[in-house]
């Protein structure tokens, strides 16, 4: 016979990611009823669900990636700046489903590609006149700002406590000297670090 169960819910920055029943007596499987959690954290803000065994993705989740694969992807920005290509780096902007889900706006679609699509590609081409001879620039390493933060949802914001970093900085060499380029700021998505505001 089963025992009485007991509900918990596990938190992490203020966000639900999985509950379960912890049980005081034996499982219907003749397990010896310890508890058994119905999920947990994976990685890229994937939470394994114990019952059905199908994932369940978390927005929120504070990001996850190794730092080797974020500079992996801001290699491709250094290069879209240097050739003066936005669509090199499509890897690191805010992805387009992301920005419809988590943006309170009456056409979030249109908006991702006016306001941050379209700012980023104004962006690349400001950074890449700005700094000449950036053409022959050779990526030397990123380093993520240190004031990571939770943003608090509100009208004509994002409608999700996603995470957000700003000052972040790209550093690279040319002609033997070492220069950075700061990001204004960067947005957390399902566990990945991506550029929402470049200059």
């Amino acid at each position: 016979m089963r025992g009485r169960g007991i509900l918990f819910c596990l938190l992490v920055g203020g966000a639900v990611l999985a509950c379960g029943e912890k049980t005081n007596g034996a499982s219907s499987d003749g397990g010896t009823g310890d508890g058994a959690v119905a999920g947990r954290s994976g990685e890229g803000g994937v939470v394994a669900s114990g019952d059905a065994g199908a994932p369940i993705i978390d927005d929120v989740v504070m990001p996850q990636a190794s730092a080797e694969e974020l500079a992996a992807r801001m290699r491709h920005l250094l290069e879209a700046i240097a050739q003066n290509n936005p669509d090199l780096a499509t890897d690191v902007l805010f992805p387009r489903d992301a920005y419809v889900a988590s943006k309170d706006a009456t056409d979030p679609q249109k908006s991702w590609e006016k306001r941050l699509s379209g700012g980023f590609r104004r962006a690349v081409e400001r950074t890449h006149k700005k700094n000449k001879g950036i053409e022959q620039a050779k990526f030397v390493s990123f380093e993520l700002g240190h004031s990571v933060g939770q943003i608090s949802p509100k009208k004509k914001d994002f409608k999700k406590p996603l995470w957000r970093v700003k000052h972040s900085r790209l550093t690279y060499s040319l002609d033997g000297k070492t220069r950075h380029i700061d990001i204004a700021e960067m947005t957390a998505w399902r566990g990945n670090w991506y550029v929402t505001r470049l200059r």
